[in-house]
């Protein structure tokens, strides 16, 4: 049973139950706050480098694992049924991991961080005084990576390439780093808030997002010198699990 169906059953148990208060009006905002999981549903393509009989290294691809963070969101209600909402946080860290035949089992290979801010137009179906208020919405996601870094590991396997397929001596490659593109992308999420008072209840909101970046690895010798420039198509398009606390004011 996925995360998303389980997420449905628990909003329709409570809407079952739920009474009837002064909830969500137009010109409301609603601030939440709480655990934020942004779980990646990674694949890459193969790594491409400039380096003669070494422009495509098949099976050469990477992972990209889970973090939790506190997530923050703000809704603003337009009407009494539809919101403009906005997800911040606290910058999410990510291990990126060898994967496919030639990098599954080397461990991680870059580390990086960013901040996921999404932008949602949300609607509320359920009528404004329904103490219960699922939502859905969709909108647009950028994702800003920065800090990243390499590992020895990964400095350590791109040597040991070079020396096996085009016979270089050990330690020609001295050292690696690697930068992120940015992204723009699609986003959609749904949601729910249950006010325990007029003003305070729990919220729990899943996200998918649109996150594609192209992931470019520098490969140096020991005086500094660029050998090649490594490149990666990075798919990461998350889920966002988000549990928390929700106040309209």
């Amino acid at each position: 049973m996925s995360r998303t169906f389980k997420l449905s059953v628990i909003a329709a148990g409570l809407l079952v139950a739920a009474p009837m208060v002064n909830a969500y009006q137009a010109g409301d905002f609603i601030g939440r706050a709480g655990a934020a999981t942004v779980d990646p549903d990674s694949s890459s393509g193969n790594l491409r480098t400039t380096l003669p009989g070494l422009e495509v290294v098949e099976g050469a691809q990477v992972s990209v694992d889970k973090d939790t963070q506190l997530g923050l969101t703000l809704t603003y209600m337009m009407t009494d049924q539809l919101g403009l909402g906005l997800l911040a946080s606290t910058p999410f860290k990510h291990d990126i991991k060898g994967a496919g035949a030639a990098l599954s089992g080397t461990g991680k290979l870059a580390e990086t961080k960013h901040l996921p801010p999404t932008l949602t137009l949300q609607f509320f179906p359920l009528a404004s005084g329904s103490k219960f208020q699922p939502y859905a919405g969709i909108g647009v996601n950028y994702t800003n990576f920065f800090e990243e870094k390499t590992t020895q590991t990964l400095t350590d396997t791109l040597d040991g390439a070079a020396q096996a397929v085009l016979g270089t001596p050990p330690g020609t490659v001295d050292r690696t780093d690697i930068k992120l593109d940015d992204s723009f992308g699609l986003a959609g999420e749904v949601g729910f808030d249950y006010l325990i008072t007029d003003n305070l209840g729990v919220n729990a909101t899943v996200w998918w997002l649109d996150i594609d970046t192209d992931a470019d690895i520098g490969v140096y010798d020991a005086n500094g010198t660029r050998l090649t420039t490594g490149k990666l198509d990075v798919e990461i398009d998350p889920w966002v699990y988000m549990v928390g606390l929700a106040y309209r004011f």
